[in-house]
């Protein structure tokens, strides 16, 4: 019986078993003499890894597409540690480890205009995709306009809603800049208040959380919404040079880091 020798030719078969990585390492192994001395089971653990990479990575796109992150490709790595920044290497790899995402801890990351604060806000939602946390970005102003386009029965809403109280990370970026509606101010009481126990919130502000009040007309709400994210926080405070001026090249582009 003639012995049929794998080819490109036999990667429909391999695609139609959604074994695409496995079968082009198959079909590698068997037309490169590199790979004559291995072990069968060596050969197959060797397409086994390939394929869980392949699928590890298209999970991990597939979760920062979801994510809406405004820069899928920021990353820590590309974090500059600069003399005069309060940020440093051994934090970054501390969140960088998720465990703040396991403990449902909130991230609170302040500090003023252009610093880097939502470059790092993204990094993290990075990290956390590929780690196969679930996450969603919005500015605050962002969100609440797209809240607003909803009817209050609008199923799709719900869905909306929904999607935001279970996500493993939630970015609000920008928080409560400018001042937001009463009923805005309350969607996000209650989004806030669905997340509790179930994710973490990340926070980015230029002021403190004491300031917050300011752009909220509801005192009782602004507290409610102050003790929903501080209390079970960690506080980032980002000092140092502006950091537009410092990245005017390289991956980030218009964004910094």
């Amino acid at each position: 019986m003639l012995d049929h020798h794998l080819t490109e030719d036999d990667m429909g078969l391999f695609t139609r078993l959604r074994l695409t990585a496995f079968g082009q390492a198959v079909i590698d192994i068997a037309n490169d003499p590199a790979f004559d001395e291995w072990t069968f089971s060596r050969k197959i653990r060797h397409a086994l890894d390939q394929e869980t990479a392949a699928r590890s990575q298209r999970r991990m796109l597939k979760l920062l597409k979801e994510s809406k992150t405004p820069n899928p490709a920021a990353c820590v790595e590309d974090i500059h540690y600069l003399p005069d920044r309060s940020l440093n290497r051994e934090v970054v790899a501390r969140l960088v480890s998720c465990r703040w995402i396991e403990q449902t801890t909130n991230l609170v990351i302040l500090g003023k205009s252009s610093v880097g604060k939502s470059y790092l806000a993204q990094a993290l939602v990075n990290a956390a995709c590929r780690r196969d946390y679930s996450a969603r970005y919005f500015r605050l102003d962002d969100l609440a306009n797209q809240l607003a386009v909803y009817h209050r029965s609008d199923p799709e809403r719900l869905i909306f809603l929904q999607s935001l109280h279970d996500c493993d990370v939630l970015v609000l970026d920008d928080l409560l800049t400018t001042p937001i509606t009463p009923d805005a101010a309350s969607e996000l009481l209650n989004i806030l208040a669905g997340r509790e126990g179930r994710g973490a919130t990340v926070v980015t502000s230029q002021f403190d959380p004491e300031d917050w009040y300011k752009s909220l007309h509801d005192a009782v709400i602004a507290e409610s919404i102050l003790n929903r994210i501080v209390s079970t926080s960690e506080l980032i405070q980002l000092d140092g040079p502006n950091m537009r001026r410092h990245t005017h090249t390289g991956q980030e582009g218009a964004t910094t880091s």
